[in-house]
C-alpha cells in the first residue's frame, strides 16, 4: 500500500496525500543522498545539465579507483531503481519476489558491475531504500495476507518465506543498509572491520576470512547469488563506554558513507517495521531484550542491552548480519558437497535477532531525532506524518518490542502535529491513526504521563464542536479498536497511580460516543467489533449495574464517570439494541465472539427478555457448534451463562464434553477452572457424584472408568482433576481454589486431588499462602472443610459400608485427618491463618470471613490469634453499617465462634443484634416478611438463637426477631411456610428451639419467649396437617431421630470403674419430659437430654468426653494435662471444650445434675492401670 507508487528523489516516502491547509510533508528519515551532483542535474536546464555531466565523466576519469572499495561512491541510478520498483510492483507471488530481487543483485544483474548482494553489503548498489522497503513490504503482504495467487490452502507462506535463504540475504542487505553500510563495501572488509572492532572494544579477535569468489560460487547453487563468509558476534568485554565509543565511530568512519540523514525516509521506515512485525520475525523483548543508547532510557531501569552510542548499535546490526550470512555460507557449501536437499534454516535464529536489531535501530533514531526537534513550524511539518507514526507504533506493538521512550516520542508528536494542523484550519489526524496509536499503547503495555495525555487528546479531539469536526468520522471498528485499547489499558493501572482522575475522565466520554454510534449505527458493527466493544465496556464497568452484581466474580475496578445514573441508562439502552440486532445473526458470530458477547452482557449485569433471549441463542449457537469453540471459549461461554444464571442443561452438557480424558490436556488452567466453576455455580453435578471417593466408598459402589466417560460432566471433573494433580505449579492461586471450591460446591469428594493440593501448597516446597487473595484463602478453607462436612452425606448414602468409626462432628474430623493427614491438615489451616493475619482482615470481603470462620468450626480447629482479630474486624463492620452482611454470613459467624467455644466478648453479640434489628426493619416495621427478606431459611435464624444460647447472651430485640421468624405471631405454619417458600422447619431447628427456650428461661426469663401452643404439631417438614396434642406416638419419633444413643467401650470401661467404687450407675441415662418441669415447653420431647454415666438417685451424671467434645487449639503449644485443680472446662494443651458441650452442661445443671467430665486421653493415659484408673475416678467423685 504504501510503497507502490514511486517517487522521484526528492519525495521519496512522502507520497501520502498532505493533509488539508498544509504543504506535503519532508521525511524525518530522509533518503540517503546518493550524489549531489546528480541532484543538481535534475533541477539544471538540458544545455547546462550535459554540460556539467560531461565536465563529471571528465573528472571522473581523472580519478585514481580504490581498490579496496571499487564500488565505493557510487549509486543505483534513479530510472534503474524505479524501473526496478516497477517490476517489484507487477510481482504475484513470494516467489516471484525473491527471483526478481536475486536476479537484481545477482553480479549480472542491476548494471551495477560484477558485484553481488553475496559479495557486497547493502544490495551491492543494485537496490535503493524504496526497493528494500516495497519488497518486505510486498512480501509481507503476500506472506500473511493471503494475496498470492498461487498460494495453496495447506502451505504456510509465512515458513516458508523465514526458511528461504534468498530471503534471509535480502533482510540481511536492507539490515546493513539500515545501519549505514556503503553499499560498495565488501563481505570480507565488513569482517574484517568487525574483527577489528571487537579486538578493540574488548572483544575476541574471529579467525580469518574465506576467499570472496568461494561465497559468491558457492552460494550460487541454491539462491543463484553469491554469498560471503560470516562472522562472530562482539564482546563488549570491560572496555570503557567512552573507549566503545571510540572504536565504533573508527569502525564505522571505514565502512559508511557520510550522511546527516538516515538511510531510510519516514514512509520506508514504516513499511519496513510493518513487514518485519506482519511477517512476526522479531523475538519478543522478554525473549530477546531490547538495545537501548543509554542516555534515552527515559528513566526506565536499567536495559538489557544498553549502547554507549549508535555506531556500537549500527555495528551490532552489522554483526548479526555478517552472522547470518556465515550461516548461508555453510549451508550453501554443504549442499554443494552433497550434505542433503532442503534447507536446514539454521540461521532463522540469528535472522531473528537481526530483525530485532534493526527495529531497536530504528527506534533508536527516532528517539535521538524527535529529542533534538525544536518546535519551529518548519520542523513540525517535517519527519513523520500521522499515518506513518500510527504505523510504526501499530508495528513495534505487534512485534512486541515497544517501550515508554518510543511510544511517548511519537505520540508527543503525532499530538503536536495534530495541534498545529487544527490551529492553521486543517483536520489532523484520521481516526484510524488515533485508533492505530492508542491500540498500540495498550498491545505494547505502554502506560504513562503521555499515555494518559493521548487518552484525553482523544477525548477532546471527539469532543470538539459536538462531534460535528471528528466525532462522526469514527468507522465502527475505529471506534471498536479504540474501546478495546482504553479497557486493555484501563486493567492495567496500577492504584494510586495519580491519574485516575483525568484518564476516567477521558475514557468516559470516548466510551459515550463508541455507546451512541452503537445505537445509532448498529448494523454496521461486524461481530467482531461488537464482541470487542461489549468486552470492554465490561471490562471498565461501564455502565455496570450493580444491582445485579451478586456474584462474587463482579469485584473488579470500575471506571470513574460523573454521571453515573445517565451512563447506566445509555448503557443500558446500548445493550438493548445489541441484544435484538445480535440475535438476528448470531450464525455469523464467531465462538469467540459468542463468549465475550456473552461474558460482558453477564458481567455488565444485564438482565432483561432480551438478554435472556441472547444468552438461549448462544447457548443454542453452542450446542449446534461445539467443536468450533476453543478451549478458552468453553470456560468463558460456560462462565457468562452461570453468571448470568441462564442454566441450559444440554448446553453446559455440550460445554463439558470438550474436557474429556483425552482434549484436557489442550485446556489452560483458567480454560478449566471456569468451566467446572460454571458447572457447579449452574449446580450440574456429576452423574456419579461418589465416583472418586477412595477414602469412604468402598471401590465395590465406585463407576468403573467406562461409566464415568458416558457422562459428560462427571469425566469433565475426572479430566480436571487429573490435570491439576499433574501440573498444580501452572495453575494460579485463584484457579486452584476455583477449582477446588467447584468439587465441593458441586457435592463431589475427591480425597486425592484435596491431598495432592494440600501438599502442594503446604508441603516442605510448596507454594505456600503469601500471594493468595482474602477471596482465595476463604474459598480454599471452605472447600477442604466442605470436603469433610460431605461425608456425612455419605455415610447417609452408603450406611455401614462407610470405611468410617466415628459419626457427627468426630466424623467430620475423622475424614480430613484420613483424607489428607492430621499434620498437613493442621499445617494448612495455621498457614492459612497466618496468611490472613499478614494480609491484613480489612481486605476481607464478608463473604470471606464468614467462610474462613466457617472452616475452622466445621473441622473443629481454633487458632485463637486469626479468630480475635476477626472479632475485632466484624464488631468495627456491624457498628459502622458501611458494609452490609448478609443474613447466612451473620448466621455462620456467629455460629463459629460458639461452637469452637472461642468466647468473644459480649460487645459482638450486642453490635449483631442491633445490625440485625436495623436490617430486618421494614416499611411496616419488624415482621415475618422483613426478617425473611434478610435471611433465606429459617435454620439460620435457628443457628444464631442457638449460639445465643451457647454464648449465654440473649439481646432482647434480637431474640424476639429471631422468635418472630422461626415461628411468627400468628401461630399459623401453614403461613411461615409461605413467607419462606420452605416445607416447615427441620427437625434439628425445632430441637433446637427446645434447648434454647428451656436456657431462656432459666438464664434471661425477663425476656418471656415462649413457642406456639401445640409445638411443634404441624411445624416440622412435610407435616401440613394438624397434630392432635395427644399424639404421643409423633412426638416420639420425632425426638428418637434427633438423638443417636451409642455406648462406646470407653464409656463402658469408665462405668465399670465407677461400680468398682460402689457408685450405682446406669449406661445413657435419657432425661424425658416428665423431668423437665418448665411451662414454656408445651410439649417437651420424650427424649429432650442425655447422660453418658448417671447416678439418677444422687443426680451425679458423668459425661466421658470424646474427641468430638473437644476443639483444636492450633496457635497454642502443646502442654502436659494440667493439675487436678484447674477447672474442668480450662484449656488442656491443645484441647478446649467445644460450644455444645458447654450448653449441655449448662442445661444438665439447671436441670439440678452434678456433671463429672472425664476427658478421653485423661483415662486412656492411665495405661489400663486398674489401681490408677481407681484412684482417678476416686479423685473426681471427692471433688464433686
Amino acid at each position: 500500500m504504501f510503497a507502490s507508487a514511486f517517487s522521484p528523489p526528492s519525495t521519496l516516502g512522502t507520497s501520502h496525500a498532505p493533509l488539508k491547509g498544509s504543504q506535503r510533508q519532508g521525511s524525518l528519515i530522509a533518503k540517503r543522498v546518493t550524489s549531489d551532483t546528480q541532484q543538481n542535474a535534475e533541477a539544471l536546464p538540458a544545455t547546462t545539465k550535459a554540460k556539467k555531466q560531461k565536465k563529471q565523466r571528465s573528472n571522473k576519469k581523472k580519478q585514481p579507483k580504490k581498490k579496496s572499495h571499487p564500488n565505493r561512491g557510487g549509486y543505483l541510478h534513479f530510472n534503474a531503481a524505479k524501473a526496478f520498483n516497477s517490476q517489484l510492483t507487477k510481482c504475484g507471488s513470494v516467489s516471484e519476489l525473491l527471483s526478481a530481487f536475486s536476479e537484481q543483485t545477482s553480479s549480472t544483474g542491476g548494471g551495477g558491475g560484477a558485484s553481488s548482494a553475496a559479495t557486497h553489503m547493502s544490495g551491492a548498489n543494485k537496490v535503493n531504500s524504496v526497493n528494500f522497503s516495497t519488497c518486505l513490504h510486498r512480501l509481507a503482504r503476500f506472506a500473511v495476507g493471503n494475496l498470492s495467487h498461487s498460494q495453496s490452502s495447506d502451505v504456510d507462506e509465512r515458513k516458508r518465506v523465514l526458511a528461504d535463504p534468498r530471503f534471509a540475504l535480502l533482510v540481511c542487505s536492507m539490515a546493513e543498509m539500515a545501519a549505514g553500510c556503503d553499499a560498495g563495501v565488501t563481505v570480507k572488509e565488513g569482517n574484517e572491520v568487525i574483527a577489528t572492532y571487537r579486538a578493540a572494544s574488548g572483544g575476541e579477535e574471529e579467525e580469518g576470512n574465506r576467499e570472496m569468489q568461494e561465497a559468491d560460487d558457492v552460494l550460487h547453487a541454491i539462491a543463484g547469488v553469491s554469498g560471503p563468509s560470516g562472522g562472530d558476534g562482539h564482546n563488549k568485554g570491560k572496555v570503557s563506554a567512552e573507549g566503545r565509543t571510540a572504536a565504533a565511530k573508527a569502525a564505522m568512519a571505514q565502512i559508511a558513507t557520510p550522511r546527516t540523514k538516515n538511510a531510510f525516509s519516514s514512509r520506508e521506515c514504516s513499511n519496513l517495521c510493518w513487514a518485519l512485525a506482519k511477517l512476526r520475525m522479531a523475538p519478543p523483548c522478554t525473549a530477546f531484550q531490547l538495545g537501548r543508547v543509554a542516555e534515552h532510557t527515559y528513566g526506565e531501569g536499567a536495559l538489557g542491552r544498553p549502547f554507549a552510542s549508535m555506531e556500537e548499535m549500527a555495528l551490532d546490526v552489522l554483526d548479526s548480519s555478517l552472522k547470518v550470512r556465515m550461516e548461508l555460507f555453510e549451508e550453501a557449501k554443504s549442499r554443494r558437497q552433497g550434505g542433503g536437499g532442503g534447507a536446514s534454516g539454521t540461521w532463522i535464529p540469528e535472522l531473528s535477532r537481526l530483525a530485532g536489531k534493526v527495529l531497536d535501530l530504528i527506534a533508536m533514531q527516532i528517539i535521538r531525532e524527535y529529542g533534538t526537534r525544536g518546535d519551529s513550524e518548519e520542523e513540525a511539518r517535517s519527519g513523520f506524518n500521522p499515518q506513518e507514526m500510527a504505523s510504526v507504533l501499530w508495528a513495534f506493538a505487534k512485534a512486541k518490542r515497544g517501550d515508554g521512550a518510543l511510544f511517548n516520542v511519537v505520540a508527543e508528536e503525532l499530538m503536536k502535529q495534530t495541534e498545529s494542523e487544527m490551529a492553521r484550519g486543517g483536520k489532523g489526524p484520521k481516526p484510524q491513526e488515533l485508533s492505530n496509536t492508542i491500540w498500540a499503547f495498550a498491545t505494547a503495555g505502554v502506560r504513562g504521563e503521555t499515555q494518559v495525555e493521548l487518552v484525553k487528546f482523544i477525548a477532546d479531539a471527539l469532543d470538539e464542536g459536538d462531534g460535528q469536526f471528528f466525532g462522526y468520522q469514527f468507522k465502527p471498528q475505529e471506534f471498536s479498536n479504540t474501546a478495546w485499547a482504553l479497557a486493555t489499558l484501563h486493567s492495567r493501572r496500577s492504584a494510586g497511580s495519580g491519574v485516575e482522575v483525568i484518564e476516567d475522565d477521558g475514557i468516559v466520554r470516548i466510551l459515550r460516543w463508541v455507546a451512541k454510534s452503537l445505537v445509532e449505527r448498529v448494523d454496521s458493527f461486524k461481530p467482531q467489533e461488537l464482541s470487542n466493544t461489549i468486552w470492554a465496556f465490561s471490562t471498565m464497568g461501564f455502565g455496570y449495574d450493580e444491582a445485579c452484581g451478586t456474584n462474587s466474580h463482579n469485584d473488579y475496578v470500575h471506571v470513574a464517570t460523573d454521571n453515573s445514573a445517565g451512563d447506566k441508562d445509555l448503557v443500558f439502552k446500548t445493550l438493548e439494541v445489541i441484544a435484538e440486532n445480535a440475535l438476528q445473526r448470531l450464525g455469523k458470530f464467531k465462538a469467540q465472539e459468542l463468549n465475550n458477547m456473552a461474558w460482558g452482557f453477564a458481567r455488565l449485569g444485564h438482565r432483561t427478555e432480551r438478554a435472556e433471549a441472547l444468552l438461549s441463542g448462544v447457548a443454542k449457537e453452542l450446542i449446534a457448534r461445539t467443536w468450533q469453540f476453543k478451549p478458552q471459549d468453553v470456560g468463558t461461554t460456560l462462565w457468562a451463562l452461570a453468571t448470568a444464571e441462564y442454566y441450559d442443561l444440554d448446553a453446559f452438557c455440550a460445554g463439558a464434553s470438550r474436557l474429556n480424558m483425552r482434549q484436557i490436556r489442550s485446556f489452560k488452567p483458567q480454560e478449566m477452572s471456569n468451566t467446572v466453576w460454571a458447572l457447579a455455580t449452574a449446580g450440574f453435578a456429576p452423574k456419579y457424584i461418589h465416583a472418586f471417593d477412595t477414602t469412604l466408598v468402598p471401590a465395590s459402589k465406585r463407576p468403573t472408568k467406562e461409566m464415568i466417560a458416558s457422562d459428560p460432566i462427571t469425566e469433565c471433573f475426572a479430566a480436571v482433576a487429573s490435570e491439576m494433580m499433574r501440573r498444580p505449579h501452572d495453575f494460579k492461586d485463584q484457579e486452584l481454589k476455583d477449582v477446588l471450591w467447584s468439587f465441593s460446591k458441586a457435592g463431589v469428594r475427591h480425597p486425592v486431588l484435596f491431598q495432592k493440593i494440600a501438599k502442594h501448597i503446604v508441603g516442605r516446597s510448596g507454594r505456600g499462602f503469601a500471594n493468595f487473595s482474602s477471596q482465595g484463602l476463604g474459598n480454599t478453607l471452605w472447600s477442604f472443610a466442605k470436603q469433610a462436612q460431605l461425608s456425612l452425606e455419605v455415610i447417609d448414602t452408603f450406611g455401614d459400608s462407610v470405611k468410617l468409626v466415628s459419626t457427627g462432628r468426630l466424623a467430620v474430623y475423622e475424614t480430613t485427618c484420613l483424607d489428607n493427614g492430621e499434620d498437613v491438615t493442621k499445617r494448612l489451616f495455621v498457614r492459612a491463618a497466618e496468611a490472613g493475619l499478614d494480609l491484613g482482615l480489612g481486605r476481607f470481603t464478608n463473604q470471606d470471613l464468614s467462610n474462613t470462620v466457617w472452616a475452622y468450626s466445621t473441622l473443629g480447629m481454633l487458632h485463637s490469634g486469626l479468630f480475635r482479630k476477626a472479632e475485632d474486624e466484624i464488631v468495627s463492620r456491624l457498628q459502622s453499617k458501611k458494609q452490609k452482611f448478609r443474613g447466612q454470613e451473620v448466621a455462620n459467624i456467629l455460629w463459629s465462634f460458639a461452637t469452637l467455644n472461642a468466647q468473644p466478648d459480649p460487645s459482638m453479640v450486642d453490635a449483631l443484634s442491633m445490625y440485625v434489628t436495623s436490617v430486618c426493619r421494614g416499611k411496616n416495621g419488624i415482621d415475618e416478611r422483613s426478617i425473611a427478606k434478610v435471611f433465606g431459611q429459617r435454620q439460620e435464624l435457628a443457628n444464631l438463637a442457638w449460639s445465643c444460647a451457647v454464648i449465654g447472651r440473649y439481646p432482647e430485640e434480637l431474640m424476639n426477631i429471631l422468635y418472630t421468624g422461626l415461628v411468627g405471631t400468628k401461630n399459623d405454619p401453614e403461613y411461615m411456610r409461605s413467607v419462606f417458600k420452605d416445607d416447615g422447619l427441620q427437625q434439628s431447628s425445632i430441637m433446637t428451639l427446645y434447648y434454647v427456650q428451656f436456657a431462656a428461661d432459666v438464664e434471661a426469663p425477663d425476656l418471656k419467649l415462649s413457642l406456639p401452643a401445640g409445638f411443634p404439631a404441624g411445624w416440622g417438614e412435610d407435616d401440613h396437617h394438624q397434630h392432635d396434642a395427644s399424639d404421643e406416638n409423633d412426638l416420639i419419633n420425632m425426638s428418637s431421630s434427633m438423638l443417636t444413643l451409642t455406648v462406646s467401650k470407653l464409656q463402658r470401661d469408665v462405668s465399670s470403674t465407677f461400680d468398682e467404687l460402689g457408685f450405682d450407675n446406669i449406661l445413657e441415662h435419657v432425661i424425658d419430659s416428665n423431668e423437665v418441669r418448665d411451662e414454656q415447653l408445651p410439649q417437651a420431647p420424650k427424649e429432650f437430654l442425655s447422660i453418658d454415666i448417671a447416678n439418677i438417685k444422687e443426680k451425679v451424671g458423668i459425661e466421658v468426653d470424646g474427641p468430638g467434645h473437644f476443639v483444636r487449639l492450633i496457635d497454642q503449644p502443646s502442654s502436659a494435662p494440667a493439675s487436678s485443680q484447674m477447672n474442668q472446662f480450662d484449656d488442656d494443651g491443645e484441647n478446649r471444650v467445644n460450644g455444645p458441650t458447654i450448653l449441655k452442661h449448662r442445661l444438665l445443671s439447671h436441670l439440678g445434675w452434678r456433671i463429672i467430665h472425664v476427658p478421653y486421653w485423661s483415662f486412656q493415659d492411665l495405661g489400663g492401670d486398674k489401681e490408677k484408673e481407681l484412684r482417678y475416678c476416686q479423685s473426681l467423685l471427692d471433688e464433686t
